[in-house]
């Protein structure tokens, strides 16, 4: 018996390892690989076309410039400017005034606002028994302040690249192997949320620049709410459609006396196949995520921070879309339903059949 060369061995293993990553290339589907795969799969069992879906986007957030709040300065004559110079506020307001402080992003004059608040405080403390009017001064300071602050955080929110790609620009449809971040992504949502109360009447709290931007980094590196409102757009048009195209279809086929055809069979295993295995549990994700993050819009929702075009985004993604892409499932389902019932089947695996 002749032995393999040791240069045939490693053609071997060379076009082994090769068929691997072909197959690591293409073994991850895609909730429109499998929507796809659905339609042709019915498209050839009933021997008709069926329409096809390309995948849609998300409308266009509104322009930064257009939502953006104006942040009132802090404008401290020069008396007063050198009165302070013994308090940390002097500093922090030297800081805004440099090339790099006045081009500050989102995130950073948020952190700034809040460190701005907080040595407030500090500086009024101290100087509420040598310099009253300038105490007072700063009590007035720091009302404007806390506004200001929470105009910031909303700036974030509405026009900084990390929150506007979460929300608009998805880098993949939700599927279940992409769901290993999501929930950390659900909990920075609510940190950035919660640190508009950083800013309270009783105590001021600075932000974490460091655990603010990882949160930030996270938020933008899984995308979550786009992704979702993507998915639940392609699931809503695609199965609207083919919804609207089997009907016809599922009604003309015949179970005389409720006795199932082969056809019948065939439909119900393909229906378990795509929609029971792959599709409902993408949506079942989807569900998830929406429950989760919906406390969160809603409280965005009525935030008067908020411009109304970045709420109207919100509320037609997260309410509009949310209950169309609810409306198509639920459609779908009770076509399937009233199909297998006419014809005495159950949506089991197709071994079970």
């Amino acid at each position: 018996m002749l032995q393999p060369t040791l240069y045939e061995y490693r053609t071997l293993i060379l076009l082994m390892l090769s068929a691997l990553v072909l197959a690591g290339c293409f073994s991850e589907r895609t909730v429109q690989d499998s929507l796809e795969d659905y339609s042709e799969r019915l498209a050839y069992v009933l021997d008709t076309e069926l329409p096809e879906t390309l995948p849609p986007s998300l409308p266009p957030l509104a322009a930064s410039s257009v939502i953006k709040n104006d942040i009132q300065e802090l404008n401290i004559n020069l008396r007063d400017f050198y009165a302070l110079q013994d308090c940390e506020l002097g500093r922090v307001v030297a800081e805004r005034n440099t090339s790099l402080g006045k081009s500050q992003l989102p995130s950073q004059r948020l952190i700034y606002e809040s460190k701005l608040l907080s040595v407030l405080e500090t500086c009024k403390k101290a100087l509420q028994e040598s310099n009253e009017s300038l105490a007072a001064m700063m009590d007035e300071w720091q009302h404007q302040k806390r506004i200001d602050f929470v105009k910031s955080w909303a700036n974030l929110i509405q026009t900084s690249k990390e929150i506007r790609l979460a929300l608009n620009t998805p880098e993949q449809l939700v599927s279940m192997t992409s769901a290993t971040n999501a929930n950390t992504s659900i909990n920075s949502f609510f940190f950035i949320d919660s640190v508009k109360y950083t800013a309270g009447i009783n105590e001021v709290r600075p932000i974490d620049s460091a655990e603010f931007e990882a949160q930030l980094q996270m938020i933008t590196s899984v995308r979550l709410p786009a992704s979702m409102w993507r998915t639940q757009l392609l699931l809503a048009e695609h199965l609207d459609a083919l919804t609207l195209s089997l009907t016809p279809k599922l009604q003309a086929i015949s179970c005389p006396d409720g006795r199932p055809t082969d056809q019948a069979k065939i439909l119900r295993n393909v229906f378990y196949l795509f929609f029971i295995e792959e599709v409902q549990p993408v949506g079942s994700l989807i569900n998830q995520y929406h429950y989760k993050l919906q406390p969160l819009w809603q409280s965005w929702l009525v935030h008067p921070a908020f411009h109304d075009d970045f709420k109207h985004y919100i509320a037609t993604q997260s309410n509009t879309n949310f209950e169309r892409y609810s409306k198509a499932i639920q459609n779908h389902v009770s076509l399937w339903q009233g199909f297998l019932k006419r014809c005495n089947l159950s949506p089991v695996a197709p071994t079970q059949a």
